[in-house]
Parts: C-alpha cells; structure tokens; sequence
C-alpha cells in the first residue's frame, strides 16, 4: 500500500519517524491523514492501492485513493468503509483522485463527490485582481440529493482541487 507516510510508520502506532514528523508539521500531510493511512493498512494489509489524502468538514470525510482504487478501498460489500466509519464516527465517501488540468478534471471529482446529485458543468470565473475560482453547476432538482451542506461540499471541493470552489444550482 502507497501512503504519504512511510511503511515504517504505517506500522507503527502513536509515534513517526523524523521524516514523516517533519511532513506533519510543514503541513504536507495531516493527523487525519496519518490516521486514515494506518487505518487503511490494518484493513487491507499490503493490498496495491495508493491513499493520497483524506479531507474532513462537517459531518464528512472524504478519502482521495489513486486511479482504480476505489472497489478496493471500499470492500467488498462496502465492509471496510463500515469499519471506518464506526473507528472515526463520521460518514465516509472514496473518490479518485485526478490531477487537475482543465475544468473536466474538476467536474470529475465533483460528479464522484457529489453524487447522487448530477453534476452539469464546471467554469472558471475570472475575479478583478487576477484571482479565480471554479463555479459547479448543479443541477437544482438535485438540491435535496447532495450529500451534505453546500458550504461543506465547497470547502472539501476546495481542498481537493487546491483552488476556491462555489456550488451553484441552475
């Protein structure tokens, strides 16, 4: 298993290598993170996934595995998010991750995130001053179908992507 922290420390409880306890306190990786990752490896063992991060608002956690990861992840009958969920205490969604190179990119991540609300489109909205943010078009009869509040879905969103995010219902 692939994970920002080393074997070593997947390992291991309570305590990191120097390495890995520079990454924490740079900021490069979260407690949330080190907790999922060995979390994850006592789940599924030496399993060929990649565990990139995990993002938290509200009432959510949301767990970013590389391409393909997602059934693996989840387990079969969703057992091992089951365990997660009762470990953490909150609810669980696994997505995929993507590098971000266009707004298709973005309206991916968005469409598994959001789901089963329907995702129609992504812009960029150019701001005066250089800044800018991705506007998600949703769809409004979906709006009783999202996941979670808005507001938490646009800060997760945002943190995925690594740039402001907006939910827009049309």
């Amino acid at each position: 298993m692939k994970a920002p922290i080393c074997e070593v420390c997947l390992k291991t409880d309570d305590i990191l290598c120097p390495a890995d306890e520079k990454k924490l306190q740079e900021g490069i990786i979260s407690e949330l993170d080190v907790k999922i990752s060995r979390l994850l490896y006592k789940l599924l063992g030496d399993a060929d996934i990649e565990f990139k991060k995990a993002v938290e608002a509200g009432d959510l956690i949301v767990i970013v595995v590389g391409e393909g990861d997602v059934p693996i992840t989840i387990g079969k009958g969703g057992k091992n998010i089951k365990t997660l969920m009762r470990e953490l205490g909150k609810r669980i969604r696994v997505i995929e991750s993507r590098e971000i190179k266009s707004t298709d990119d973005v309206k991916k991540l968005a469409t598994d995130l959001l789901y089963p609300a329907g995702v129609f489109g992504v812009n960029i909205v150019y701001k005066p001053g250089g800044e800018n943010y991705y506007k998600v078009l949703v769809l409004s009869r979906d709006r009783s179908k999202l996941p979670e509040k808005a507001q938490v879905l646009e800060s997760i969103l945002a943190q995925i992507v690594g740039s402001d995010t907006r939910l827009s219902f049309i």
